[in-house]
């Protein structure tokens, strides 16, 4: 037969010293008693359990006897077959729950593995981007350079063209200005032969005439 004893706990505030680091600190702690009765019966050294009056409350009488509890025994195999049920559930759904956390990590380690792939990919892409902007960069500057050559190649060409086709047309006037005065003297040349064979005519022509006008005589 189980025997209750009554009794309160009782608090006192308690304080020690200590020295901490050459320091004297002071703390502070509750010290709990139980007062017993030698009405009791309680031997020395005798284990007990000490338990809280709220939660015997469905077991205990008004005057703190215990209740006869020997009709709750079925009840309580009820309410045992039924939290051992509950408990059979709870751990298929944990296995369940435990199954599916599985299969979420090792999806998540999966689209992890995938995302840092790509996240590689991603910078493999850029850097071979970058490698190409910087080699598009050299081409264009080369092609620059190749532009200003063949740029100032073509204006020196253009310009010596130019200074020939100069020369070529002074030279055509020098040559015409040389066959206009060529001509010119030729011109001038057979007026005056012409004056010459003119005057030569009128004196034959006379001489002519006087040698008929002395034969007349």
């Amino acid at each position: 037969m189980v025997e209750l004893v009554k009794s309160r706990v009782k608090c006192y505030k308690k304080k020690t010293k200590k020295n901490v680091g050459g320091q004297k600190k002071t703390y502070e702690y509750n010290q709990y008693q139980v007062p017993l009765k030698r009405s009791d019966n309680l031997d020395c050294s005798m284990e007990v359990f000490i338990i809280p009056k709220s939660d015997l409350k469905d077991l205990i009488d008004e005057e703190g006897e215990l209740k006869d509890i020997s009709g709750q025994k079925e009840e309580y195999k009820a309410h045992i077959a039924q939290y051992e049920t509950e408990l059979a559930e709870l751990e298929w759904k944990h296995n369940q729950l435990s199954k599916s956390y599985k299969d979420l990590f090792n999806k998540h380690n999966k689209t992890r593995k995938n995302q840092k792939e790509l996240e590689e990919k991603v910078e493999t892409l850029e850097n071979h981007r970058m490698k190409l902007i910087n080699a598009l960069k050299k081409e264009r500057e080369t092609y620059r350079g190749l532009k200003t050559v063949l740029q100032e190649s073509s204006n020196k060409k253009i310009h010596e063209h130019e200074k020939l086709v100069e020369q070529d047309k002074t030279k055509s006037k020098l040559e015409k200005t040389e066959m206009n005065s060529s001509d010119d003297k030729k011109v001038e040349e057979g007026n005056e032969d012409k004056k010459d064979k003119d005057i030569w005519n009128v004196l034959r022509g006379l001489r002519t005439k006087k040698e008929q006008e002395e034969k007349e005589k």
